[in-house]
């Protein structure tokens, strides 16, 4: 004869077991309202006892929260969201809240086709992360009392919030570590042009250009889209310019590592021949050959600020201010060296 299947118990049981009202108990699982010390510890008991597990769905269409926060980002495959993901999840997990991870690749209708969802299913709030969707429609699920905080890259929309690190001094910082060494003649891969932060990076690029009285040469700008592949792609194409540089500032690491590969292939080596830097610093750079010198972006700072704020937003909390820009700094290691002695080619000024 097969074994009966045993019932999962209920608020109910846990009341009769306790000796207290249903509503007591409700009152005590859901923190509305005071409690006598002498009661929290019989209904704590007996939940133990009967193994008592809340029913998570009753208890959000009471108190319209799902405990939940959700995490669009474009692409999983890219080590810095690693870092993104852990600061959200320390500060979600401190919070009481579980997280949800939606990768949009970069596609409008997905980001629409996820906060709707979400929205739907009563998630209490998103973090987004390489926002397309156009900016009014974001406004709209703000003003529709949908929280959203956007990190890591810019959204046009005043109603939203945002933590980034400043680009454009991170940039500055890199140029400024290849002009101290001497260099002159400095490729720069930028991320996808369609993106704020690539304007970003490529104005404080050209900015210190300026200030060093350089004049920019455009053939030194080719698109690597912030992907190992983009950059090696892209410095393939600087080379096959037959336009020289003595350095590369690469938009980020990933864009970094392809340019290094692409140069060793080409029969140059780093940093002897060319320097190059990237932005980020992942975890992977220290590691690269040679190590990478980079821009360090205080990633887990920035995811937990990020949600730092969404919380407050989701319990009804007045937001301070709605920029935020966190102070990136240089990391030196070992892609980067001073200038060597330069060789012109056929397409030199």
């Amino acid at each position: 004869m097969a074994a009966r299947q045993r019932t999962r118990p209920t608020i109910y049981d846990v009341a009769r077991e306790a000796g207290v009202s249903t509503a007591t108990v409700s009152r005590m699982l859901n923190d509305t309202g005071q409690i006598a010390p002498a009661t929290r510890e019989a209904i704590e008991q007996a939940i133990e006892r009967l193994g008592y597990l809340p029913n998570t769905i009753a208890r959000s269409l009471v108190t319209k929260s799902t405990q939940t926060i959700a995490f669009l980002l474009p692409d999983i495959t890219n080590p810095f969201y690693a870092s993104l993901v852990s600061g959200i999840q320390q500060v979600a997990l401190e919070s009481g809240h579980t997280m949800l991870l939606c990768t949009t690749e970069g596609d409008p209708e997905r980001e629409l086709e996820y906060l709707n969802l979400l929205r739907a299913k009563q998630v209490d709030g998103a973090l987004m992360d390489g926002l397309v969707v156009p900016p009014e429609r974001i406004a709209q699920f703000v003003a529709d009392g949908f929280p959203i905080v956007c990190l890591d890259r810019d959204v046009r929309s005043r109603s939203v919030p945002l933590v980034q690190v400043d680009n454009k001094l991170g940039a500055r910082l890199a140029m400024e570590h290849l002009l101290g060494l001497g260099h002159r003649r400095i490729a720069h891969i930028e991320g996808a042009p369609e993106l704020r932060i690539s304007a970003q990076r490529l104005g404080g690029y050209r900015e210190a250009l300026a200030a060093a009285g350089i004049r920019e040469d455009p053939r030194l700008v080719a698109t690597g889209r912030f992907s190992e592949d983009g950059g090696y792609e892209a410095t393939r194409e600087l080379l096959g310019r037959d336009v020289s540089f003595t350095a590369v500032f690469a938009a980020n690491d990933l864009s970094a590592i392809g340019a290094i590969n692409a140069l060793t292939q080409s029969g140059l080596r780093v940093p002897e021949d060319v320097s190059v830097i990237g932005f980020d610093d992942l975890r992977l750079s220290a590691h690269t050959i040679p190590p990478l010198t980079t821009i360090h972006q205080p990633a887990v700072e920035i995811a937990r600020r990020a949600t730092e704020i969404l919380i407050d937003l989701i319990n009804g909390r007045r937001v301070r201010k709605l920029r935020y820009l966190l102070e990136p700094t240089l990391v030196v290691r070992s892609s980067t060296a001073p200038a060597p002695r330069r060789r012109r080619g056929r397409g030199d000024p």
